[in-house]
């Protein structure tokens, strides 16, 4: 194969996905990092994130939060998704221990949020393949510490474009699920 020339038959949906995941990096390495002497990344403010696991499902993915303005930045990336529409909700509780993933509580919106606390971050699209999907999105009055403090809270991702509510034992739309910690040093 000639490397001089493009691959014509890269499906596009892999090519938007990558180009989301570049800028996702570049937004996050241009915002929320910088190089110290020995040459390692370092988050100037680190963050939180959130090791996303499917409590039944092999959906995995990472969460990254950042003070950004009068918010929060929010970064996700998650594979092993099916073809379909999902949402992403920040929840009161920081607990993924149940089966069904009720621990996690109820969704949570910082104050002032007039809408209800599950559409507090928008639904997105998983790519044709179904493999993997990206996203970065604003969250205003939100903060990485303080009193609307999103450490220690847990990150659901919930099947469709609806949070549904969730009971003890009983079938949901979550699907997996991590909470928000300190984040840990970038090296590249």
């Amino acid at each position: 194969m000639r490397r001089d020339r493009p691959v014509v038959g890269a499906p596009l949906a892999r090519v938007r996905s990558l180009a989301t995941l570049m800028a996702a990096a570049a937004l996050c390495a241009g915002c929320a990092a910088g190089r110290n002497a020995d040459g390692e990344v370092k988050a100037r403010e680190p963050g939180l994130e959130a090791n996303m696991r499917g409590s039944s499902s092999a959906v995995v993915g990472t969460v990254r939060v950042f003070d950004a303005r009068d918010g929060v930045s929010i970064q996700a990336f998650f594979s092993n998704l099916m073809p379909g529409t999902y949402r992403v909700a920040l929840h009161e509780r920081g607990n993924c221990t149940s089966p069904n993933l009720f621990s996690a509580g109820s969704p949570w919106a910082p104050p002032g949020f007039t809408k209800p606390p599950g559409e507090l971050l928008p639904p997105f699209v998983t790519n044709s393949e179904g493999t993997e999907a990206s996203f970065v999105a604003f969250v205003a009055g939100a903060r990485v510490d303080g009193p609307a403090s999103l450490l220690g809270r847990s990150v659901v991702l919930h099947w469709g474009s609806t949070v549904g509510e969730a009971f003890p034992g009983q079938p949901n739309n979550r699907m997996a699920c991590g909470v928000l910690e300190r984040g840990t040093t970038l090296r590249l």
